[in-house]
């Protein structure tokens, strides 16, 4: 037999919502202001772009959400695949730990996949798509050739 899940009330997910925002909201703050203030120094979010010029595993990530989203599907996928590997994942975290409050070991598991997956397809992207292909660019506008031609080193 499977294990017994209990649904838990309205007020339930309420009170755990609570507790983690409270647990976690210096950190996210942060964070959210570290993108804030790389989105305002450059043109994007990615700061491995925005400081070396060169894409992430998670390059265009952003972009992919916003275009499912958007119904934009196909284009949300030659941009980044694991766009939707991610939304699947928010939804199997909220439900696990809000609704059921399980032992949360399939999200952590998906979560090492999706990890593993996206480096995988970087290293193949890289390999055939860089420097020429979205979101596989060099961006020439980053801070370090920026410092550079300033002779800031």
């Amino acid at each position: 037999m499977g294990k017994n899940r209990s649904v838990r009330t309205v007020r339930e997910i309420g009170g755990a919502v609570k507790r983690d925002w409270d647990c976690y909201k210096t950190g996210l703050l942060a964070a959210a202001g570290i993108v804030a203030l790389i989105s305002l120094l450059g043109h994007g979010l990615c700061p491995s772009r925005e400081l070396l010029g060169l894409p992430c595993p998670g390059c265009g990530l952003t972009r992919s959400v916003l275009l499912i989203f958007r119904g934009r599907f196909g284009e949300s996928w030659r941009l980044q695949p694991f766009g939707y590997a991610w939304l699947a994942l928010g939804v199997v975290f909220v439900v696990d730990r809000y609704v059921f409050h399980t032992g949360q070991k399939l999200w952590k598991g998906l979560l090492v996949l999706i990890c593993v997956g996206m480096v995988v397809l970087y290293v193949y992207r890289m390999a055939t798509l860089f420097p020429y292909t979205e979101p596989m660019t060099y961006y020439e506008g980053n801070l370090l050739r920026r410092m550079y031609e300033r002779g800031l080193f």
